[in-house]
């Protein structure tokens, strides 16, 4: 089992991303470095999500894109989130999922229409009383762009942005009073270009992976197996995703590898992800930041990168100890 050395924020050159991945120690091998074969439309300049999730991969993506592997079809990503690794690799074909309909209702409506969106947003006054109102919405009564908008109003206004709904599905988050825009126009109107290439589906992830051929790439990124505390954070959906849904996680990706699937998972760094996963799929060790943890002294951490593949790219063997 390798470890890591992730960095803690976006490089903005590839010099610089040789830099941060070897801990400051420049290795000009990686500088500029892509795997063979990977289905792209463009890795300079890469995109950002519109959204900003917790538990999403927005610091951590140029790395994992780095060590892609070579896959010929198409990428698939089953747990969306905010959709930060689709967005640093721009795949040409993408099939874009999630179990939350409000998420990909939102996202669909920017790839559809971003303009009218945005104009939405620019209506929603940010105080604590209009986030209650947007908050006890039913959004089975509003219109796709209206819904749209209140996952985003809600993503930017909630405490920690975090997206919590109670077995009911409603949602729960209290108010954060956060004084920040809603929304970039570039970066909106940039994403939204960017999932012209990506079907956007409202599905279980073993039906989405049970989907995936041969060639095709998966990163899937699950609710993670909870460390204890502010940690625990499960309820995205109106259904727990506890260790019986990370079991059939397990046979889901062990199904779609015996298909020639690539897949990589990343995860909680606990005895339960390293038994359940650790049989059939390689290791290694990820320094990670919780931002989403209250404590400051907590939310240095560690993660679990699994995948079926070797890392033999040119350079990749080299993000490891």
């Amino acid at each position: 089992m390798g470890e890591l050395l992730f960095f803690s924020g976006r490089a903005d050159t590839p010099a610089e991303l040789g830099t941060c991945l070897l801990g400051g120690h420049k290795n000009d091998s990686l500088v500029g470095m892509q795997p063979s074969g990977l289905q792209t439309m463009s890795l300079m300049p890469s995109e950002k999500s519109f959204l900003k999730w917790a538990g999403g991969k927005t610091r951590y993506a140029t790395t994992l894109v780095s060590i892609a592997p070579p896959y010929t079809g198409c990428y698939r990503e089953p747990f969306l989130g905010s959709g930060a690794v689709f967005f640093e690799l721009r795949p040409a074909a993408a099939v874009l999922s999630d179990a939350n309909p409000d998420l990909i209702a939102c996202f669909s409506a920017v790839a559809d229409n971003p303009h009218e969106v945005m104009r939405c947003l620019d209506g929603m006054p940010n105080t604590r009383e209009y986030f209650e109102t947007i908050r006890r919405q039913d959004p089975a009564s509003l219109s796709v762009t209206e819904r749209a908008a209140r996952v985003i109003y809600l993503n930017k206004t909630s405490f920690r942005g975090l997206w919590r709904v109670n077995r009911r599905g409603e949602f729960n988050t209290p108010y954060g009073a956060y004084d920040r825009p809603y929304y970039n126009r570039e970066t909106m109107l940039r994403a939204a270009k960017a999932l012209t290439t990506a079907e956007l589906l409202n599905c279980d992830f073993a039906e989405a992976l049970d989907q995936a051929e041969s060639g095709d790439w998966v990163y899937l990124d699950p609710p993670y197996v909870p460390l204890g505390g502010w940690a625990d954070f499960k309820r995205y959906t109106p259904d727990q995703f506890g260790e019986a849904d990370h079991e059939r996680l397990s046979e889901a990706m062990t199904r779609a590898s015996a298909r020639g699937v690539f897949v990589t998972m990343t995860n909680s760094d606990t005895p339960f992800v390293r038994d359940l996963f650790g049989k059939e799929f390689s290791m290694h060790r990820l320094a990670t930041r919780r931002d989403i943890n209250l404590q400051s002294a907590k939310r240095g951490s560690w993660d679990l990168v699994m995948t079926n593949y070797e890392l033999s790219a040119p350079g990749q063997e080299q993000l490891f100890d």
